[in-house]
Formats: structure tokens, sequence, C-alpha cells
């Protein structure tokens, strides 16, 4: 009873922090770990203490697999050097020189657990930056931050696994770990892809077949991430990049035009989970936060630290990793311009100190690197894992830290920035609604057209609807359908009302595929239309 009051209790508080962060200008990742600690302190007096592996598995799977699904496509590319750089080599960087830099800090922490905690404060959350920015963060910068937070996540996870390995084994070589995280990593992308694409096979099979049931879809989609983690896991190979592999591979196979209401139930069950599973993490981390702290009071008179000079290595450890990330975004976009030059090819001049800064205050770090810094095992052998609870508190400190600087950082040099990204967002947008408009105009006047009828009433009835139909388009290319004007009409001009317009939005639909398959929109873009579609349908259905 006690876990299940525990459970009700979190769940509740996830969704009161939401609306408390609407009403106090505090970042909602801060305002759920202060939460956390609340719960955790009389007179609630909750407590949890969650294995680590239970953690990996409950939490990473699924917040990765939603990361692969929403990934731009197309950044990777338009901007997929830099993507890969910041994501690999940046990731690379920050585990040996932030990981030298803690070990020398904290010698209690040994090398191969420094290097640990090096690897997981490298994922960056771009969905909290977005959130910071409130949508002035230049589309091509969000999408990038999108896609090296995703890339990321994978490589400082596997990283962190390899090192926490080492850790445990006491025994490390750079040749075996580079062998070996090459083999996981092309493993388990192959276990994640397969098994997504094996599902979505089976999905075309059951629709074939007159099997096809969206909730029972939906059910599968909500195992996929854990199945693929496990799977990989077991053949020892890496479920991080399963995970990810099974979202990327899974969000082309969700847009196919198989059947709307799954893709409706599909969007709005996982951006629930996707907000509650983020908020439980940082709860859960409030919740053990008084603890680590008393534990770490306790333990500092056997060890060369103490509260203060752990949050005085807290913000230097911080200092350390925006230095690297503005020294590595600087040096690439400059070699970015070099490369340019010696190839002939135009390169239009950037304020890269400018862009360079954004880039380093926009690296918060968030959700992921407390499950995994959570999943540090208590034991090795008969003795307690050493350094878990000033890498805990660390990592904990790091994300505030992050939090803070980019809830002022980003919205200072935004200011500098000039805003005409939207604006050809929002162009972008308009022409891909008028194509798919003018492609539902063509199939309406080649339907009436192919529909002739001898009787006139039911002449004078399609052609009443249709002609209505198509005005409707014309008029307002935006609103796609107008679904109140015929509210009085008969019942039967109503029902071939609601047939033609929903012939004509899979007419709209179709448009979109093939824009997209002409790289004329992305695949971003493409789900923001196809939602639409999708709602005006669904609408229509009743």
């Amino acid at each position: 009873m006690d876990i299940l009051n525990l459970i009700f209790l979190l769940l509740l508080a996830v969704a009161i922090s939401r609306i408390v962060a609407n009403v106090f200008p505090v970042p909602l990742p801060i305002l759920q770990i202060l939460m956390g600690c609340a719960i955790a302190l009389p007179p609630f007096g909750m407590q949890v203490e969650l294995h680590p592996e239970l953690f990996m598995l409950l939490f990473i799977p699924p917040l990765l697999f939603y990361d692969g699904w929403r990934i731009p496509k197309r950044e990777f590319r338009d901007h997929g050097g830099q993507i890969a750089a910041m994501s690999l080599l940046l990731v690379l960087i920050t585990v040996v020189v932030a990981g030298y830099v803690i070990h020398w800090l904290l010698p209690s922490i040994p090398l191969a657990a420094s290097f640990a905690l090096a690897a997981i404060l490298s994922p960056t959350d771009a969905l909290a930056v977005i959130a910071i920015a409130q949508g002035r963060l230049p589309r091509h910068m969000s999408h990038q931050l999108e896609g090296e937070a995703m890339m990321n996540d994978a490589t400082g996870l596997v990283s962190f696994k390899f090192a926490v390995a080492a850790a445990v084994t006491g025994s490390f070589s750079l040749s075996s770990v580079a062998g070996g995280f090459l083999l996981v990593a092309v493993g388990g992308l192959a276990i994640g892809a397969g098994l997504s694409w094996a599902v979505g096979k089976l999905k075309q099979w059951m629709t074939s077949h007159k099997l096809y049931d969206p909730s029972s879809y939906v059910v599968t989609m909500l195992l996929l991430p854990f199945a693929a983690f496990f799977l990989a896991e077991h053949a020892g190979m890496s479920g991080i990049l399963s995970a990810v592999a099974a979202g990327m591979v899974q969000s082309r196979v969700d847009m196919l035009p198989v059947k709307t209401s799954t893709r409706i139930i599909n969007r709005s069950i996982w951006e629930m989970l996707d907000f509650s599973f983020n908020g439980l993490v940082f709860l859960l981390l409030g919740l053990q936060f008084p603890r680590i702290i008393e534990r770490v009071w306790e333990n500092a008179s056997g060890e060369n630290y103490n509260l203060p000079l752990l949050m005085l290595y807290a913000v230097l450890i911080m200092a350390l990793l925006l230095v690297i990330r503005y020294a590595f975004v600087y040096a690439y976009h400059h070699w970015e311009a070099l490369v340019a030059r010696l190839r002939g090819k135009p390169h239009e001049p950037q304020p890269v100190a400018l862009l360079s800064a954004l880039s380093s205050v926009a690296g918060v770090r968030g959700a992921i690197t407390l499950a995994g810094v959570l999943s540090v095992p208590l034991m090795i052998g008969d003795a307690p894992f050493p350094g878990r609870d000033p890498m805990i508190f660390i990592a904990a400190a790091v994300i505030i830290l992050s939090l803070a600087i980019g809830s002022f950082g980003v919205p200072y040099f935004l200011r500098f920035l000039p805003m005409n990204d939207l604006e050809e967002h929002e162009q972008e947008l308009r022409k891909a609604r008028r194509a798919a408009a003018q492609a539902a105009i063509r199939w309406l006047e080649g339907w009436k057209q192919s529909h002739p009828s001898g009787d006139a009433d039911a002449a004078l009835r399609v052609n009443e609807v249709t002609t209505g139909v198509i005005e409707a388009y014309r008029h307002n290319l935006e609103v796609l359908m107008d679904r109140h004007d015929m509210a009085n009409q008969a019942r039967r001009t109503k029902a071939l009302e609601t047939e033609i317009r929903i012939k004509a939005i899979q007419a709209e639909r179709k448009e979109l595929y093939r824009l997209r398959k002409r790289h004329v929109i992305d695949d971003q873009m493409l789900q923001e239309l196809i939602r639409e579609l999708d709602y005006a349908e669904a609408a229509l259905m009743g």
C-alpha cells in the first residue's frame, strides 16, 4: 500500500508542478526537485530507494525511444556533420577532460568512476532549452539541439556504462573499449531498428487482414522500447541505442496513412508519458536528495571534502563544461567556414562568438543525466560503490546550475540574434498548406465530373455539396474544414459532405507525403501538418 500511495502522490506532484510553474517563473525541473525534497521531509516523510538496474530499465528506454521518435530527420542530412561532431567528438572530449579534472578534485572517486560521472554529464536536454526560449530559438538551432541531444544521450549513456563496468571490474583498456563500443553500438542499432520494422510490418499485415485494432497497437508501442532495450542487453549489445533506433524507425511507420485514430492515440499517450517520466525522474531525485546530503555530511569527516567544498566543485565542473562547449562550437564554426572557402562554396558570415555563447548556455542537463547517475550500482561486491553519493550530489548540482544559467543566459543572448527564422517557418507552412488544399480541390473537381447521375435530385445534391466544399477550400486554405456550415442540412446531405471531405483530406495527406519525398518539407513539418489533418478527420468521423 505504501508504494501505491507513493506512486499516486508522485503523479499528483507531477501534475501540480506544471500548474505551479505557470504561476512562478522557475524552471520546471528545479521546481520538481524542490517538490521532491518537500515530500521527503516531514510531515510527508516519503522515502524511496529504487534499485539502480530497475531505475535504468524503467526510465531510460521510453525517454530515449521518444527522443528517437521526434528527432527531425532532415537536420541529420543538412547538419549531420555538426550533430555528429557535437554528439561524438564533444562527448569524448568532455569525458576525458572533465573525468581527469573530477578525479583531481576528488581523489576519493576512482578514475573510472570519474569518467562515468563526466560521461553522464555530457548529455544535454533540448526540450528544456526550447521551453526556456519560449519559441524564440532559431529553428535550425533548435533542430540541431534536438539532434545533438538525442545522439549524445545515447553516446553519453553508452560511455557511462563502459566506465561503470571498468570501475566495477577494475580493468580498463582503450583499444578493447573502442572495439567493444563499435560492436555494441552497431548491434544495438540493428536490433532496435529490426524489431521496430517487424512491428510495422505486423501492423500492415493486420490491417490488410482486417485484424487491426488501434488500442492494441498503442499498447504494443508502449512495450516496444522496453522490448528493444531488453533484447539488445540480453544479446550483449547496447539497449540504449536499440531504444533510440526503435523510436526513429517507428516515427516513420507512425506517419504511414493507415489509421488516423492510431496516430492521435499514439501521439497523445507518448506526450503524456514523456512529461510524466521526466517529472518523476526529478521528483525521485528530490526524494533522495535530503538523504544524499545527510550521507555526504556524515562521510565528509573521513574524506577529503565537505558539503561546501562539493558545492564549489560543482560550480567549477559546470564552468569547465561551459568552457569546453564554447571552445568546441567556436572551433567547429571556424573550421566549417575554412572548409567552405577551400571548396569555393559560398558561406554566409555568422556571429560565431554569439552563437558559441548561446550554444554553451543552451547545454542544459536534464532527466537523462539524472536517470543515469541514479543507476550507479550501490555495491561492488561487498563494498559500497566508491564515491556514489558525491557523484549524485555533483550531478544534481550541475543540473540545477545548468538550468539556472540557461534560464538567464538563453533569453539574454537571443536578444542579439536577428529573429527572421519564425517568419520563414510560417511561410513554409503556408506553402505546404496551399499545395495540400490545391490537391484536395483537384480531387474534388475530378470526383464531381466522374460521378454523373441520372437522378436530378441526386445530381443537384452532389453538385451543391462538392461546390460548397470547393469554395470552402478556396476561401480559406489554412482553415481546412468548416464543420459548422452544414449543421442544419439534411441527414443524407451531411453524410455525403462528410464522405467527400474525408476523401479530400486523404488527397491532402497524399500530397504532403509527396512533398516530403521530394524534400520540399521535412519530417517535423510533415508531422505538424499530418497532425492537423488527423484531428480534422477525427472531428468529421465524430
